[in-house]
């Protein structure tokens, strides 16, 4: 073999190991790639405009910590991260949050306790708060608490209030809270047109009614999110996915985008 010939031939094999590579890495991440293929979803919703709640936040950075349910977890957030975020359920009895993940680990670690953490941690991040249980029942006392909180942890304009139901969002939205509303778990590239169409039509009625300062979904809504719903601010959230050039693409895609205004991935341990 002549010499041009080996580097013709070394080249080769060169590019065929990259492809290879990115081949299994596509295959590895199929959720995160699919999502990086634009998608028109269907023709027959057209971009919806309906005008956010007014509510601000001075947001720096869109990298926030997920799932900070617990002081062990508070006292790792390194200083300057910009945002984290808690879940918490109401305990109408005690009129205070509770804060854990779900009804499968119930913990009676209360807002105040790791809030405290957080002050003598002198941490200035945001705080989104997943509210789980929100109820027309707790709706009042709730506020009342999230007021208090707000007040006693110098937290104003740094807050978030996540729920699944815009109109009981409403009264937080009215009294200067950061709202989102948790849309439905659906994955839309499961999902037929009919389905879709039901989805995109059953948020558009509930934001027409109670508007929310922004939506949050699973990465993988993202995109259906952006299309038809183009003037909200969008916060999602992305499990670490190690090294991967696919997913480096896409946490690329969603750094670039002005609307994506939070992305929640895990602590480090």
């Amino acid at each position: 073999m002549s010499k041009l010939g080996f580097i013709k031939n070394k080249y080769t094999v060169s590019a065929l190991i990259l492809i290879s590579l990115l081949v299994v890495d596509v295959l590895l991440h199929r959720g995160i790639s699919r999502v990086i293929i634009p998608s028109s979803f269907t023709d027959q919703v057209k971009p919806i405009n309906i005008i956010p709640c007014r509510q601000s936040l001075n947001i720096k950075e869109k990298h926030w910590l997920k799932a900070i349910d617990n002081i062990a977890a508070m006292e790792k957030v390194p200083p300057g991260t910009e945002g984290i975020e808690c879940d918490v359920y109401f305990d109408t009895a005690k009129k205070s949050f509770a804060v854990y993940h779900d009804s499968t680990s119930i913990s009676d670690l209360d807002a105040d306790s790791l809030l405290s953490v957080y002050q003598n941690q002198k941490l200035e991040s945001h705080i989104w708060f997943d509210f789980k249980n929100l109820q027309a029942a707790n709706k009042e006392a709730s506020l009342a608490e999230m007021l208090r909180l707000k007040t006693k942890y110098g937290l104003q304009q740094k807050l978030i209030i996540e729920s699944g139901d815009p109109a009981l969002l409403q009264s937080f939205c009215d009294s200067g809270f950061f709202t989102s509303y948790y849309v439905p778990f659906f994955n839309p590239y499961q999902a037929g047109e009919k389905e879709l169409v039901a989805f995109i039509r059953g948020i558009e009625k509930k934001l027409a009614a109670n508007p929310t300062s922004a939506l949050s979904g699973y990465y993988f809504q993202y995109p259906i999110l952006k299309r038809f719903f183009p003037n909200y601010p969008i916060l999602t959230w992305i499990d670490n996915p190690g090294p991967s050039l696919v997913a480096h693409y896409f946490n690329r895609q969603l750094n670039n985008d002005s609307m994506v205004k939070v992305i929640l991935s895990p602590l480090s341990e």
